[in-house]
């Protein structure tokens, strides 16, 4: 388990004794959260430039006291990231690069306390990215550092990028459909992100891609976002990234993300790939 600093531990031993009173975790809520977070930080006396290391310790502090009572479900972690996130923005300034130390102590947390990746992952980015939204923090820079966030969480509890793809681009839209964000916008930097870590740590980009656009479908049915189009725009921030690599792994996530994924059909447009050319030559001589 992580080894918490002072803030964390403030936050966790004064959250254990709440959970413990009311003797269900599912009930912990996000003011609880946020108000125990910010009397931590304001007896620190300082927050400053620390702030991100600082609610990165409290998040863990709180995932570890919901994980003593009884487990950190994926609700709990992602009202624990908006709560701990509110805490910030009353006691000092919130930025987007303390949403991605958030999304690195939540995940790493939820890891601590058992809980599966993709799920831990998925509550994760949409608790940063709602809590960011309610302390001014929204846009695309939000979007790729909780991003960031999570490919950095992944390598440090030894995960894959190919679990935390789904749970990734799944959590992105979640929230973003549910602050009234662009979702096609948010949908597309999400996958460029992950492809492009997962060229620079040699994972199987064409396998992270098929994962980042289950992640689309699956976000796009509940919240109702048209599916379509939806996984279209996953699709096309992964291939689009690939092709920055090399045409190789271009063509090989095109190949693996367009036609039908999961009953959908996925259809995009691109002429990075020199087979397009090809085409076009086969088409004038026809």
């Amino acid at each position: 388990m992580t080894i918490l600093g002072r803030i964390g531990t403030s936050v966790r031993d004064a959250l254990t004794g709440t959970l413990q009173g009311t003797g269900r975790v599912g009930n912990v809520a996000i003011d609880t959260v946020r108000d125990t977070t910010a009397n931590a930080l304001r007896s620190a006396r300082s927050v400053g430039g620390e702030v991100g290391n600082l609610a990165q310790d409290a998040v863990v502090g709180t995932l570890q006291a919901a994980g003593n009572v009884g487990g950190a479900a994926g609700t709990v972690v992602r009202d624990s990231t908006i709560g701990v996130i509110q805490g910030v923005g009353m006691v000092g300034t919130a930025t987007t690069t303390m949403l991605h130390d958030v999304v690195v102590g939540a995940i790493r947390g939820s890891s601590g306390v058992g809980a599966e990746l993709g799920t831990a992952t998925q509550s994760a980015v949409e608790g940063a990215l709602r809590g960011g939204a309610s302390v001014g923090l929204t846009g695309q820079e939000s979007v790729v550092q909780v991003t960031r966030g999570t490919i950095d969480a992944t390598r440090e509890v030894g995960g894959a990028l190919t679990d935390a793809a789904r749970g990734t681009v799944a959590g992105v839209i979640a929230a973003v459909a549910g602050t009234a964000g662009d979702v096609t916008t948010a949908t597309t930097a999400t996958t460029r992100q992950l492809i492009s870590s997962a060229a620079q740590t040699g994972e199987d980009v064409a396998e992270v891609a098929v994962s980042a656009v289950n992640g689309a479908i699956d976000a796009a049915r509940t919240t109702g976002q048209n599916v379509e189009e939806t996984a279209s725009a996953a699709a096309r921030g992964a291939i689009d990234a690939a092709y920055d690599v090399s045409d190789a792994a271009g063509d090989a996530v095109r190949d693996a993300v367009t036609g039908t994924i999961s009953g959908v059909r996925v259809v995009v447009d691109t002429a990075r790939s020199g087979d397009n050319e090809n085409d076009q030559n086969r088409q004038q001589s026809a």
